[in-house]
């Protein structure tokens, strides 16, 4: 096979882009290479990067997977091959990536290296880009030759300048044979997307907008860095499907349908961190639009706030009130308000009004059991998640609520019979749920209350 290398429809390819807003450094998305035996080299690099802005990042919905994204020491892995990144020269954006299958006659080396490249995503994160901006970004693709004549080597370069308005809105790309895209414009990502600090419960794409110049139907993909910190909230998914090996989100539709489903994502951390403790970590949302021809990438940078604490008050309207995954504190004040503690061990305070207490997480004796301060039978009320307290049956949801059953309820240190789900321990103050009565399985603590309440089963209410 030899050492021959040779590569299409990549050198020369240009892009003029806007502020945070990624393009893939392939134009067209359809090179393609041809290599010979060895162990094949891709060399990519930023010439006179800015450390602080230039990005270089992968589209893992093209069939590339990363351990660590495209720093040092990330294994890639490409239709069942993987391959790792080393440095490279000086400068950011500079690196390697081997992979080493050099007496393997049937590995598909141009396959893998065209792939690679075409999930390549060039990114300058400034809120502003000068008028003479200007990248040049170096491909080099290369083998060992297998012993075969020396080394085979193939180089492209691909250019980032500014689009400015004289360019015309359809002249924002093209490649070395010529083209500019037509005038099927690419999807655009616009709105909020600095870097910000996010916690259990949030939205990080609230002020995002997506639009589409030519109003083509759009397809959204949104990718969590790391799945194993967090997924999306399964309720605010709207419509969408959710990969949870991959935390991949993706939803289709007009513009206006895709802009409104990114909107109500809804982050959630890990269950498994709900007992770490309180700590920073890095996370990313990669956010890619395409329509029929044309996509565009954007990434949104987030700390994740690993159980936060927070002390969180309304005012004195009636109002709803999440808690996060730390200690929290829930203060309702005046109002009837309804308080969602969420998962950790939180303060809940209802104030002066009728107040609702949400559970809906599962409880915990050590890591998950609130307290109610001042829960008043006459006025306030408890709404329990069926999807978490199962035994409770499959009635009710927020917006109808349905009263709990008589027989799951009782008043006393322990289940009595094998329909006491709900027991309430008047001398002790603790609300437990018992999944099979009075059988010989452990009951759990929801919450403490005060003591001695006349609590019946019509202060519950099940969702």
């Amino acid at each position: 096979m030899g050492t021959t290398i040779f590569s299409t429809n990549l050198d020369g390819d240009w892009h003029r882009i806007s502020p945070n807003v990624g393009v893939y450094l392939d134009w067209g998305s359809n090179s393609t290479v041809d290599t010979g035996w060895g162990i094949l080299d891709i060399q990519v690099a930023v010439m006179l990067a800015d450390p602080v802005h230039d990005r270089l990042e992968l589209d893992t919905t093209r069939g590339v997977s990363a351990t660590n994204g495209l720093n040092v020491g990330s294994i890639i892995t490409i239709g069942g091959y993987s391959g790792i990144i080393a440095p490279g020269g000086s400068g950011t954006y500079n690196f390697h990536l081997f992979f080493d299958y050099e007496n393997e006659s049937e590995y598909p080396r141009g396959l893998i290296a065209a792939t690679f490249i075409q999930s390549l995503v060039y990114r300058n994160t400034s809120e502003t880009l000068a008028d003479d901006f200007y990248r040049q970004i170096y491909v080099g693709i290369s083998n060992t030759g297998g012993g075969e004549n020396g080394e085979g080597v193939d180089a492209s370069i691909v250019t980032v300048t500014k689009w400015l308005p004289h360019h015309g809105e359809g002249n924002v790309g093209g490649s070395k044979g010529g083209g500019t895209g037509g005038l099927n414009l690419p999807p655009e990502i616009t709105g909020d997307l600095r870097r910000k600090t996010i916690s259990d419960m949030d939205n990080p794409f609230s002020l995002v907008g997506i639009a589409d110049a030519n109003g083509d139907p759009l397809t959204v993909s949104v990718v969590i860095s790391d799945p194993k910190q967090g997924s999306f909230l399964a309720s605010s998914l709207g419509g969408g499907t959710y990969n949870s090996l991959t935390g991949t989100y993706t939803i289709s539709g007009t513009p206006a349908q895709v802009q409104a489903a990114i909107r109500n994502l809804i982050f959630t951390q890990a269950p498994h961190l709900e007992s770490a403790s309180p700590s920073v970590a890095p996370i990313s949302f990669q956010i890619i639009v395409s329509d029929v021809s044309r996509s565009t990438v954007a990434t949104i940078d987030a700390d994740l706030w690993i159980n936060r604490a927070d002390v969180i008050r309304s005012s004195s309207r009636g109002e709803k009130l999440y808690g996060h995954s730390g200690k929290d504190k829930l203060y309702g004040n005046g109002g009837n308000d309804k308080l969602w503690g969420g998962s950790g061990s939180d303060s809940l305070s209802g104030g002066t009004g009728k107040d609702t207490f949400v559970f809906d997480t599962k409880p915990d004796t050590k890591s998950n059991r609130d307290k109610i301060a001042d829960f008043k039978v006459t006025d306030d009320s408890i709404w329990l998640d069926n999807a978490v307290f199962t035994k409770l049956g499959k009635s009710g949801t927020e917006a109808k609520p349905a009263a709990l059953k008589s027989s799951s309820f009782t008043i006393g240190s322990k289940a009595k019979d094998r329909n006491d789900y709900i027991v309430y321990d008047s001398k002790k103050g603790v609300l437990y749920y018992d999944a099979d009565g009075s059988g010989k399985g452990k009951a759990v603590e929801i919450a403490s209350l005060s003591k001695k309440l006349a609590m019946t089963y019509k202060d519950f209410f099940v969702i």
